[in-house]
Protein backbone atom coordinates (compact mmCIF):
# COMPACT_ATOMS: atom_id res chain seq x y z
CA UNK A 1 0.00 0.00 0.00
CA UNK A 2 1.87 3.40 -0.86
CA UNK A 3 0.83 6.38 1.18
CA UNK A 4 -0.70 9.50 -0.71
CA UNK A 5 1.92 12.23 -0.79
CA UNK A 6 0.34 15.71 1.20
CA UNK A 7 -0.40 18.38 -0.97
CA UNK A 8 2.20 21.43 -0.22
CA UNK A 9 0.44 24.97 -0.42
CA UNK A 10 2.68 27.43 -1.66
CA UNK A 11 2.32 31.10 0.01
CA UNK A 12 3.73 34.03 -1.99
CA UNK A 13 4.55 36.87 0.36
CA UNK A 14 2.82 40.00 0.24
CA UNK A 15 4.65 43.10 -1.03
CA UNK A 16 4.22 44.86 2.12
CA UNK A 17 6.60 41.60 3.81
CA UNK A 18 8.54 41.29 1.03
CA UNK A 19 9.60 45.06 1.33
CA UNK A 20 10.26 44.07 5.49
CA UNK A 21 12.48 41.21 4.70
CA UNK A 22 14.19 41.93 1.67
CA UNK A 23 14.84 40.05 -1.90
CA UNK A 24 16.52 36.65 -1.67
CA UNK A 25 16.27 34.01 0.94
CA UNK A 26 16.53 34.62 4.61
CA UNK A 27 19.86 35.11 6.95
CA UNK A 28 20.84 31.57 7.94
CA UNK A 29 21.95 33.47 11.20
CA UNK A 30 19.24 35.71 11.56
CA UNK A 31 16.94 33.06 11.09
CA UNK A 32 18.95 30.62 13.83
CA UNK A 33 19.36 33.74 16.32
CA UNK A 34 15.29 33.71 16.24
CA UNK A 35 15.07 30.31 16.69
CA UNK A 36 17.20 30.16 19.27
CA UNK A 37 14.90 33.13 20.99
CA UNK A 38 11.77 31.05 20.53
CA UNK A 39 12.87 28.09 22.03
CA UNK A 40 14.47 29.78 25.33
CA UNK A 41 11.88 32.28 25.81
CA UNK A 42 10.65 32.22 29.22
CA UNK A 43 7.81 34.42 28.65
CA UNK A 44 4.66 32.99 30.64
CA UNK A 45 1.74 33.05 28.06
CA UNK A 46 -1.07 32.23 29.96
CA UNK A 47 -2.28 35.67 30.63
CA UNK A 48 -2.27 36.17 26.92
CA UNK A 49 -3.93 32.84 26.07
CA UNK A 50 -6.92 33.96 28.72
CA UNK A 51 -7.49 36.81 26.79
CA UNK A 52 -7.78 35.30 23.87
CA UNK A 53 -10.35 33.11 25.74
CA UNK A 54 -11.88 35.41 26.76
CA UNK A 55 -13.32 36.91 23.46
CA UNK A 56 -13.73 33.38 22.68
CA UNK A 57 -15.83 33.51 25.74
CA UNK A 58 -17.30 36.81 24.85
CA UNK A 59 -18.05 35.65 21.22
CA UNK A 60 -20.05 32.47 22.54
CA UNK A 61 -22.44 34.40 24.98
CA UNK A 62 -23.91 36.79 22.27
CA UNK A 63 -24.63 33.71 19.81
CA UNK A 64 -28.50 32.19 19.68
CA UNK A 65 -28.31 29.82 17.39
CA UNK A 66 -32.55 29.83 17.24
CA UNK A 67 -32.74 33.91 16.12
CA UNK A 68 -29.51 34.42 14.93
CA UNK A 69 -29.35 31.90 11.96
CA UNK A 70 -28.81 34.29 9.27
CA UNK A 71 -25.73 35.55 11.11
CA UNK A 72 -24.04 32.18 11.20
CA UNK A 73 -21.02 33.35 8.89
CA UNK A 74 -20.04 36.25 10.60
CA UNK A 75 -20.36 34.80 14.40
CA UNK A 76 -17.60 31.83 13.35
CA UNK A 77 -15.71 34.28 11.87
CA UNK A 78 -15.88 36.34 15.53
CA UNK A 79 -15.03 32.60 16.96
CA UNK A 80 -12.11 31.91 14.53
CA UNK A 81 -10.17 35.29 15.15
CA UNK A 82 -9.10 34.04 19.12
CA UNK A 83 -8.84 30.42 18.10
CA UNK A 84 -6.28 31.48 15.44
CA UNK A 85 -4.61 33.65 17.76
CA UNK A 86 -4.22 31.07 20.17
CA UNK A 87 -3.30 28.77 17.52
CA UNK A 88 -0.76 31.12 16.12
CA UNK A 89 1.27 31.82 19.61
CA UNK A 90 0.37 28.67 22.34
CA UNK A 91 3.32 26.54 20.85
CA UNK A 92 6.07 29.46 20.34
CA UNK A 93 5.51 29.44 24.02
CA UNK A 94 5.69 26.41 24.83
CA UNK A 95 1.99 25.28 25.03
CA UNK A 96 1.58 22.90 22.41
CA UNK A 97 -1.49 21.14 24.19
CA UNK A 98 -3.10 24.49 23.46
CA UNK A 99 -1.88 24.86 20.14
CA UNK A 100 -2.73 21.49 18.84
CA UNK A 101 -6.63 22.00 20.48
CA UNK A 102 -6.82 25.22 19.12
CA UNK A 103 -5.73 23.68 15.54
CA UNK A 104 -8.10 21.06 15.60
CA UNK A 105 -11.13 23.57 16.42
CA UNK A 106 -9.73 26.27 13.77
CA UNK A 107 -10.39 23.28 11.45
CA UNK A 108 -13.95 22.29 12.61
CA UNK A 109 -15.11 26.26 12.34
CA UNK A 110 -13.44 26.65 9.13
CA UNK A 111 -15.59 23.51 7.61
CA UNK A 112 -18.95 24.35 9.19
CA UNK A 113 -21.70 26.87 7.73
CA UNK A 114 -24.21 27.39 10.76
CA UNK A 115 -23.84 27.34 14.45
CA UNK A 116 -26.28 25.29 15.85
CA UNK A 117 -26.38 24.29 19.59
CA UNK A 118 -23.94 21.23 18.89
CA UNK A 119 -21.35 23.20 17.41
CA UNK A 120 -22.00 25.77 20.05
CA UNK A 121 -21.48 22.76 22.79
CA UNK A 122 -18.16 21.37 21.26
CA UNK A 123 -16.85 25.25 20.85
CA UNK A 124 -17.76 25.62 24.57
CA UNK A 125 -16.17 22.69 25.52
CA UNK A 126 -12.74 23.63 23.88
CA UNK A 127 -13.50 27.29 25.27
CA UNK A 128 -13.36 25.33 29.19
CA UNK A 129 -10.78 22.74 28.43
CA UNK A 130 -8.17 25.45 27.24
CA UNK A 131 -8.81 27.56 30.12
CA UNK A 132 -8.10 24.51 32.93
CA UNK A 133 -4.75 24.17 30.94
CA UNK A 134 -3.51 28.08 30.73
CA UNK A 135 -5.13 28.21 34.25
CA UNK A 136 -2.94 25.09 35.36
CA UNK A 137 0.15 26.36 33.82
CA UNK A 138 0.11 23.25 31.98
CA UNK A 139 2.96 23.62 29.48
CA UNK A 140 3.73 21.12 26.82
CA UNK A 141 1.82 18.59 25.15
CA UNK A 142 0.08 17.78 28.19
CA UNK A 143 2.02 14.66 29.19
CA UNK A 144 -0.38 11.48 29.50
CA UNK A 145 -3.68 13.74 29.34
CA UNK A 146 -2.39 15.37 26.08
CA UNK A 147 -3.38 12.94 23.96
CA UNK A 148 -6.87 12.13 25.50
CA UNK A 149 -7.97 15.55 25.56
CA UNK A 150 -6.90 15.58 21.76
CA UNK A 151 -8.20 12.50 20.80
CA UNK A 152 -11.77 13.56 22.88
CA UNK A 153 -12.33 16.98 20.76
CA UNK A 154 -11.18 14.86 17.41
CA UNK A 155 -14.37 12.60 18.16
CA UNK A 156 -16.62 15.46 19.38
CA UNK A 157 -16.00 17.17 16.38
CA UNK A 158 -16.33 13.35 14.06
CA UNK A 159 -20.00 12.79 16.00
CA UNK A 160 -21.18 15.97 14.57
CA UNK A 161 -19.52 15.82 11.26
CA UNK A 162 -21.75 12.11 11.01
CA UNK A 163 -24.63 13.27 13.03
CA UNK A 164 -24.86 16.86 10.15
CA UNK A 165 -24.60 14.01 7.54
CA UNK A 166 -27.52 11.40 8.78
CA UNK A 167 -29.53 14.97 8.85
CA UNK A 168 -28.48 16.10 5.53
Amino acid sequence: MTQKKPKIKTYKASNDLRKRIGPGPLDKKAVERAQKEIEENKIDFSPMGLDFLSRLDKALKVINPETDQNKSEEQIKTLIAPVMELKANATIFHYALVGNLANIMLSFLESIDTLDEDALSIVSGHHDSLKLILSSKMTGDGGKDGPVMVTELKDACARYYKKKKKQG
